[in-house]
């Protein structure tokens, strides 16, 4: 019995990581002021690395700093190497949150070397909204160019690029990692 009410407890204290999909816009409007911040640290056992997220995406940033607050990008993995483009890392498909995020497209922010952009899904999905907790950083600019105004680019390694040129490098079959890298993500100094 005891063990029963001990689980329940550990899923009760689990933090609801969803918005509602029907206003997801409006909701991380709303919570702008909460999550202010615009540094990330990230920390993995081959060196740590800072992003700088870009205001001009808000809702990426926002949704991002709010995740990184409540816990969730704490022991993570990047799982797959998109070979010659990037490292790709966050939540999985099991770990799948019931909402998108809206595209946001500035015209001058591509996909070049050095810059973070939130995944998504393909299917179903004609407004190319982005998935909460997938994530990619470039590591190759001409290889990536064909990304430009499909995946959202949000943010920039501003310290560690070098750290996701060793991931890269860590040996991998069909894009994934023979061992992942596992991070954290918290709000940097």
């Amino acid at each position: 019995m005891r063990f029963i009410f001990l689980l329940l407890l550990v899923v009760a204290c689990k933090p609801n990581y969803n918005v509602d999909p029907s206003q997801v816009e409006k909701d991380l409007r709303a919570q702008s002021s909460q999550f202010p911040e615009t540094k990330i640290q990230g920390e993995t056992r081959l060196g740590n690395f800072e992003i700088t997220l870009n205001e001009e995406t808000p809702l990426h940033r926002i949704n991002f700093v709010r995740l990184v607050k409540m816990g969730y990008f704490t022991d993570r993995y990047f799982y797959r190497n998109v070979y010659e483009i990037g490292m790709q890392g966050g939540g999985e498909f099991k770990d799948r949150l019931a909402y998108l995020v809206p595209a946001e497209y500035p015209d001058h922010l591509k996909p070049v070397r050095g810059t973070i952009a939130m995944a998504r899904y393909d299917e179903g999905n004609p407004k190319k909204s982005s998935s909460p907790t997938e994530f990619f950083i470039i590591t190759n600019t001409e290889q990536a160019a064909r990304f430009y105004k499909q995946y959202v680019v949000f943010g920039k390694i501003t310290k560690g690029l070098a750290v996701i040129d060793s991931m890269q490098k860590q040996r991998s079959f069909d894009e994934k990692p023979v061992i992942p890298v596992k991070f954290s993500l918290k709000l940097a100094n």
